[in-house]
């Protein structure tokens, strides 16, 4: 996995992910904990919840492997990032759902 420095707005985080899109959705998934409720604590590192302060996002998402502030950054559009996050959280849910519905009935 890669490191990358992501910045957008007031988050700017550093974070290993398989690619560059996987980090932008970590963005929005740390911005969105902030006033999204969260079902399973044990879902994320007690670390990782220390440290949540009050992000606000700009409209696209900069990312680099080697730094903060570069020009020669990738860009990805933070509704799309958003979008990605929605369809994985939605289908975590459906899994939750039904495992727990199996799980329920035996």
């Amino acid at each position: 996995m890669a490191k990358y420095y992501v910045q957008s707005g007031s988050m700017r985080g550093i974070v290993d992910c398989y690619d560059s899109e996987c980090a932008a959705v970590w963005v929005v998934n740390r911005v969105m904990r902030q006033i999204e409720p969260i079902s399973d604590e044990s879902m994320y590192d007690e670390d990782e919840n220390a440290d949540i302060g009050m992000f606000a996002l700009e409209d696209t998402i900069r990312l680099n492997e080697q730094g903060f502030d570069r020009d020669d950054c990738e860009v990805i559009d933070t509704h799309m990032a958003f979008v990605q996050w929605h369809q994985l959280k939605r289908a975590i849910e459906a899994i939750h759902q039904q495992l727990g519905d199996k799980f329920d009935t035996e």
